[in-house]
């Protein structure tokens, strides 16, 4: 059954035409705009990419997931349950795929960024078929301490969540941030509340009501701690001073453990692990040259930074890397602090400031 017939009605009357996206044609911002018609696509375009793969992947994975849950909570209301019945297949990512306006930017960049995390992890271990770099990481991180111990292991368990493969429908678990996981709770909500409306005969504020209670449910039971993010963070905090052993943070890198070596970069400059591992997903590449010069990276580092996120940047080719390699020669301790200091400010400050430096000059 397409998603066309199993939801023929006003919610795929309006279906996605941003194919040729235009100042003032939009419902939502340009850029954002953009984005959407890059991450869903019309059919006569290009297949997309792994990362555009991955990211419908992660989308649609926790968005069934989530309606899944809904699911089950709305499950003890007959005319609810007989109304989503008509449709066991799933709604809510076949809704997404027809209006993804439905996104907020925020959330589209987050999965956009957990599909380039689990592009990183599979190079785990060994990067280029080459042997496992620097065995003082692995001693430290064998390490006796039971508790240490036990975040190593909660972190591959989180990290093999994120690579587990599958189709865009396949359940994903939502160890999501509080805000992205509510955002896609309700998005959820009302795409089955949209067509059981449409069927079911009690009133609309009984409706509306049992799937407000659902909601709120799912989220009061909701814990962010469980992603690899916050188990990298869980493993730094643990590991303690060792955390700053100088030859941690580039062993971390050689085995290609990024999510470990972003947790180790935000300990040591400051920063949030998710804001870390973003600017080196999806930041400008001056940004990732900043980060490892506030490191006390030399020229090589950068180089062997740059290399190992080629995964998820295809534009960094030899010729590439050597010209940035060349321009990373010119950046000053001075400058990378400076920039560091100011990613420190909160990220909606920064966003106004911004702004406001763009519209006054």
């Amino acid at each position: 059954m397409s998603a066309h017939t199993s939801l023929a009605g006003s919610i795929m009357a309006d279906s996605w035409p941003m194919a040729h996206v235009m100042a003032g044609m939009s419902a939502v911002p340009v850029g954002h705009a953009i984005d959407l018609a890059f991450f869903f696509p019309v059919e006569d375009r290009a297949r997309h990419d792994a990362l555009i793969a991955g990211t419908r992947r992660h989308l649609g994975g926790c968005l069934t997931a989530i309606e899944t849950a809904l699911r089950l909570s709305l499950a003890g209301d007959p005319a609810i349950a007989a109304a989503l019945g008509r449709w066991p297949d799933g709604l809510c990512w076949p809704t997404i795929c027809a209006q993804p306006t439905l996104l907020g930017p925020a959330l589209l960049a987050h999965m956009q960024m957990r599909a380039g995390v689990s592009l990183l992890l599979r190079q785990i271990g060994r990067p280029d078929g080459e042997p496992p770099e620097q065995p003082e990481a692995e001693s430290i991180l064998s390490s006796d301490d039971p508790e240490i111990g036990d975040a190593i292991v909660a972190l591959a368990l989180a990290e093999g969540q994120w690579q587990a493969m599958g189709g865009e429908d396949q359940p994903m678990r939502p160890d999501l941030p509080a805000e992205h996981f509510a955002e896609l709770v309700w998005t959820a909500a009302a795409c089955l509340a949209a067509v059981v409306q449409r069927t079911a005969l009690e009133p609309d504020n009984q409706l509306l009501g049992a799937f407000e209670r659902a909601g709120w449910a799912l989220l009061a039971s909701h814990d962010e701690s469980n992603g690899p993010i916050a188990a990298a963070d869980q493993l730094v905090r643990r590991l303690g001073p060792q955390a700053d052993a100088p030859d941690l943070l580039g062993a971390a890198l050689g085995q290609r453990r990024f999510l470990l070596f972003a947790a180790l970069a935000g300990r040591r400059l400051r920063l949030g692990t998710a804001q870390v591992t973003d600017i080196l997903i999806m930041g400008p590449v001056m940004q990732v040259a900043t980060l490892c010069r506030a490191l006390g990276g030399t020229g090589a580092d950068y180089r062997h930074l740059l290399l190992a996120l080629r995964p998820v940047r295809p534009g960094l080719s030899d010729a590439v890397i050597v010209a940035e390699a060349d321009q990373y020669q010119l950046l000053s301790d001075g400058k990378a602090e400076a920039v560091v200091g100011a990613l420190r400010a909160p990220a909606a400050f920064r966003a106004k400031l911004d702004h406001l430096r763009r519209v006054t000059g």
